[in-house]
C-alpha cells in the first residue's frame, strides 16, 4: 500500500551524527597539507630553474662548439672560391642547420623527464651537426677522418635517437591523456553522483529533471514520479551498524537500476529516500516499478558487526504522483510524497 513520506528531519539529524566526524578530518586534512605546501611548491621553481639552467648551458656549448669547429675545419681545409661554391646549395644546407637548431633548441627546453629530454636533445643535437658539416663542405674541402666520420654517423645517428625520444614523448602524451580523462571522468561522478548508491544527487537530479519536465510533450504524459522510502532503515543501523544500513542502500539502489528504463533519472534525495523520474510513464508504469523494486527487497542479507552474513527483512514503502500540464518538479514531489527531499 503506498505511503506518504513524513519524516523530514531524517537526513538533518545523520548529517548532524557525522558533522564533528567530519569537522575533525577537515582540520587534521588542513593541518597536515598546508604546512608542506610551501615547501612543495620551492621544491617545484627549484627543479624548473635547475632545468632551464642546464639548457641554456647545453644550448650555449652547442653553439659554441659548432662556431669552433667551423674555425678548426677552416684553418686544416683548402676554401672553395667563391665562383665555384653552389650558392644554391649553401642555402638549402643553411636552412637545414636553422631549422635543425631551433628544434634542438625546442627540444633542450622541452619539460620532460631528463631520460627522455636526453634522448631528444641528443638526436636533434647530432642532426644539426650534421646539417652544420654539409653546410660546410660547400665552402671548405676537408678529408679529416673527424669529418667523414661526422658526416657518416650524425644524421643517421641523430634520427634514430630523435625518433626513440619522440616515441616516448607520444606514449607519455597518451599516458597523459588518458589520466587526464580519467580525472574529469571521477571529477564528474563525484558532482553529479552519490557515492554510497552510485545514483544522482540532489542537484544532478534536479537540473536534469527539471529541464525534462519543462520540455515534455504536452500531448503525452509528462512523467511519473516514485518515491522510494526505506522504512526501517533505523533500526538496521541501530541493530547492526550503520555499514549494514548503507549495504542495504547499496542493494536497493541496484535493484533500482536494474528494473528502470534507460531514459529514467534515479537518485537519492536524502538519508533513506531514494526517488525515480519516469519520463513518459504513466501511474501504473510507475507503479508497477515501484512494486517489482519492494517485492525484491523484502527479503536481502547483509554482514553484521561480527563479519557474519545474516538474513534481514527490508520494508520499503513507495509513493507515487504523475506531472499534471505545466507542473514543475517540486510540487510533482511533494504531491508524490517526496516533500522532505525538498
Amino acid at each position: 500500500m503506498p505511503q506518504t513520506d513524513t519524516h523530514s528531519d531524517e537526513l538533518a539529524r545523520e548529517k548532524g551524527r557525522h558533522r564533528g566526524a567530519s569537522t575533525a578530518k577537515l582540520s587534521l586534512s588542513e593541518s597536515a597539507f598546508n604546512a608542506p605546501l610551501s615547501q612543495l611548491e620551492l621544491g617545484k621553481i627549484d627543479t624548473m630553474g635547475s632545468h632551464y639552467i642546464i639548457a641554456l648551458v647545453t644550448l650555449l656549448l652547442t653553439v659554441l662548439g659548432a662556431f669552433g669547429w667551423a674555425l678548426a675545419v677552416f684553418y686544416g681545409g683548402i676554401s672553395i672560391p667563391p665562383a665555384q661554391v653552389d650558392w644554391h646549395d649553401v642555402s638549402r644546407m643553411l636552412m637545414l642547420c636553422l631549422t635543425a637548431f631551433t628544434v634542438l633548441c625546442i627540444a633542450i627546453f622541452l619539460p620532460v623527464r631528463r631520460s627522455m629530454g636526453v634522448k631528444l636533445t641528443l638526436g636533434f643535437g647530432l642532426i644539426f651537426i650534421g646539417a652544420w658539416q654539409e653546410l660546410l663542405n660547400t665552402l671548405i674541402i676537408n678529408r679529416w677522418a673527424l669529418v667523414l666520420w661526422l658526416e657518416v654517423v650524425c644524421f643517421p645517428g641523430g634520427l634514430l635517437a630523435a625518433g626513440w625520444g619522440l616515441y616516448q614523448l607520444g606514449r607519455q602524451y597518451r599516458l597523459n591523456r588518458l589520466l587526464l580523462q580519467s580525472y574529469h571522468k571521477v571529477e564528474r561522478e563525484l558532482a553529479t553522483m552519490d557515492q554510497l548508491t552510485q545514483l544522482y544527487n540532489r542537484r544532478s537530479f534536479f537540473a536534469i529533471c527539471s529541464d525534462l519536465l519543462a520540455n515534455a510533450a504536452p500531448s503525452k504524459p509528462a512523467a511519473a514520479v516514485v518515491c522510494l522510502r526505506i522504512h526501517n532503515l533505523p533500526e538496521i543501523n541501530k541493530k547492526l551498524g550503520f555499514a549494514a544500513g548503507d549495504e542495504v542502500l547499496t542493494q536497493v539502489a541496484k535493484l533500482i537500476r536494474r528494473h528502470t528504463r534507460s531514459k529514467d533519472i534515479s537518485a537519492r534525495l536524502g538519508a533513506r529516500r531514494l526517488v525515480v523520474f519516469m519520463p513518459g510513464a504513466s501511474l501504473p508504469e510507475a507503479e508497477a516499478l515501484a512494486q517489482r523494486v519492494v517485492q525484491r527487497s523484502e527479503h536481502m542479507v547483509v554482514t553484521n558487526p561480527q563479519g557474519r552474513e545474516v538474513p534481514l527483512h527490508v520494508e520499503v514503502v513507495y509513493s507515487l504522483a504523475a506531472a499534471e500540464p505545466d507542473e514543475e518538479l517540486e510540487p510533482l514531489l511533494r504531491r508524490a510524497g517526496a516533500v522532505a527531499c525538498n
